[in-house]
């Protein structure tokens, strides 16, 4: 998985409101190393390596809206 140089790590957080300025993402647009990520973290209190496709604040639809945190 490729590591974004800032080391930051990501989190997805289910949402049930999508800010109007947040950029969405369907699951299967990503590429395959951010849907495994995906499909890891969402809905379990982990963190992983940020990929560089989903940025701070996005929105994936995967089996719900998950709103991406990166620290």
């Amino acid at each position: 998985m490729s590591i974004r140089e800032s080391g930051r790590r990501l989190r997805l957080r289910r949402t049930g409101r999508i800010p109007p300025d947040a950029r969405v993402r369907h699951y299967d647009e990503l590429g395959e190393e951010a849907q495994v990520l995906v499909r890891e973290l969402a809905g379990r209190p982990r963190t992983a390596p940020e990929p560089g496709e989903l940025d701070d604040g996005d929105v994936v639809k995967f089996t719900d809206y998950y709103r991406v945190r990166a620290r």
